[in-house]
Order: structure tokens, then sequence, then C-alpha cells
């Protein structure tokens, strides 16, 4: 009888021990997810706080240099090609502008007229040539510039190749939603439309952007990279990939002065006619930046515009990793 009222009591020792141990890796698992919750909600609030920081610190970059040479805005200028770089307690902060207006905007294929939006010329022109270059089909790109005029119009009435709210809000459409009858605020909301889908996405992302105006395309030959040829090539009718090439490769480091001083660099090439405009300066820039800290890493990318009165203001701000 002894020997078995040892074994049982063992056993039952054992059992505890094992119920406790249970309870405690429990308990532990909860306190490492609680421990590593509160490291993330510290690290969301010093990354939120440090991207404000480095917003007002870029605004007082450019305002500094558009106050002292708003005439130019070469690409080896200090404000686009030297990145802010800190250390603070162990966090990496990078911080880097750049010249945003060399895109196609996506509102620049409508203009305000009579309290409605329809349809520049001069933008959906070039609008078919970007995408002629990507050799995407005409029927496609015909779908694709009704289907978006009608996206941001006001009205009801559909283009010949568009489509308005009864498509939209109909049962073939997932989810369902109406038309935004309104400029664009971001690229994503091309998605919607549904002559995208026909066309690979990276086209998008390589050349489009929204700036929040109806005018006409404008394009900093300053700041032009090779990267950025088919966008020169698509606002002048008559400009090839190879001109728009060798004009890039061919842009002083001084920079060009003004239009004229342009196209007097290249007499043999034909600028008449012109879908969009040519500068030598820019107005609207993109802050891209990145903290890191230990494992997390989070970044955000904020557009900055500026009027004629040098005042700087963030028309949209996206945050990744928080």
């Amino acid at each position: 009888m002894y020997s078995k009222d040892k074994g049982v009591v063992l056993i039952s020792i054992l059992l505890i021990v094992l119920l406790l141990s249970s309870v405690a890796v429990l308990f532990g698992n909860k306190y490492f997810l609680s421990l590593k919750r509160a490291q993330y909600i510290e690290f969301q609030t010093l990354s939120l706080n440090i991207f404000r920081n480095i917003e007002s610190l870029a605004k007082d970059k450019i305002e500094k240099e558009l106050k002292f040479n708003r005439n130019k805005l070469l690409k080896n200028n200090p404000i686009i090609n030297q990145p802010m770089v800190f250390d603070l307690n162990g966090a990496n902060i990078v911080g880097k502008i750049s010249d945003y207006g060399n895109c196609f905007n996506i509102n620049s294929i409508v203009t305000l007229k009579d309290g409605n939006y329809v349809e520049n010329k001069n933008s959906s022109a070039a609008f078919r040539k970007i995408l002629t270059l990507n050799e995407i089909d005409n029927n496609v790109i015909e779908e694709l510039i009704d289907q978006t005029i009608d996206w941001i119009d006001k009205d009801s009435n559909p283009r010949a190749y568009g489509l308005e709210d009864y498509y939209y809000s109909g049962p073939l459409h997932s989810p369902r939603e109406y038309t935004g009858m309104r400029l664009m605020v971001s690229i994503d909301e091309l998605k919607s439309i549904p002559a995208v889908k026909q066309i690979d996405w990276n086209i998008f992302n390589n050349y489009f952007c929204t700036i929040p105006n109806a005018s006409q395309i404008s394009l900093n030959i300053n700041t032009l990279d090779l990267k950025d040829v088919y966008l020169l090539s698509s606002i002048f009718p008559n400009l090839s990939i190879k001109d728009a090439e060798y004009i890039i490769d061919n842009i002083p480091e001084s920079g060009f002065d003004d239009l004229n001083h342009f196209m007097r660099s290249f007499p043999n090439f034909d600028f008449d006619l012109a879908y969009g405009n040519i500068k030598v300066t820019s107005n609207i820039f993109e802050l891209n930046s990145e903290v890191s800290f230990k494992k997390f890493v989070s970044s955000s990318k904020s557009i900055i515009i500026y009027e004629d009165n040098n005042n700087g203001f963030i028309i949209s701000r996206i945050y990744n990793g928080i």
C-alpha cells in the first residue's frame, strides 16, 4: 500500500508540475505578445512624430531654395540630391526630396468648363501617345480615356466608350459604388475603371500621378532622367523616343534658363505643336521618409505643393508599416 500511495503522489506531483508549466508558458506567451505590442505602439508613435518633423524640415529646405532660386530647379540641386539622414537614439531616419512634377497628371485629362469637367484635348492626345508607345491597343486606349473622363465628370451621360453610375452600381461590378464626380486623389482610383484591367499596372506606376488640379501636363526639363523619355515624347507629337533620349542625354548641368533656351539648343527638332508645357522649375515635390529601429521599419510619402507666395502645404500623405 505504501509503495502504491507513493506512486499516486508522484504522478499527482508530475501532473501539477506539467499544469504549472503549461500555465507559465501561456502567461509567458501573453507577456511576450504584450511586450511586442507595446514596443510596436511606441515605434508607431515615434514614427509619426518623426515623419511630421521631417516634413517640417523638408518644407524649410524647399522654401529657402525657392526664396533665392525660384526660376530654375536642377537635378543636382542639394534639396534633391542630398537626402536628410539622422540617427535618433538608435533609430535610423532618411528623408529624400524629389521633383514630383515630372509625371502624367491623370487629372489633366479634363478641364473645368461651365461647372463641369470636360475632355482636355491636348492631354488626351498625349495620353494616347504615351500608351501607344507602350504598345497598348487603340480600342483599349479609347475606352480608358472615356471611362476616366466619365469617372471624373459631374454628369450622368456616358461617353462613346464610357461608363457611368449604372455600371459601377450594378450587379456586374464589385464592390458596388458610384463614380467619383471629382478629380482623382490617388492613382489607385484608376483600378476601379474596367479598361485599366487590360493594361500592365506598372505603366501607371512608372508614368502617372495625381496632382489636384485640372491643367495642362507640365514637365521640368531640368530634372528629367532617361526613365522619363516616354513622358517627354508624349507631349510632342513629332518627337520620337530616340529624339527624347537625345534631348535628355544633352541637358546641360547648368540646365535651361527658359523655354526659348531649350528650343534653341535643339534646332533640328519640331517643337511647334505641343500637348503640354516645358518648364525649367517646379512647385511640387515628393518627400519619401523611412524610419528603422531594431526589427521595425516604417515609411511615408508626402506630396508638398507651393503656391506663388512660397507657402508650402501637404496635399497627401501615405504611411506604410505603422
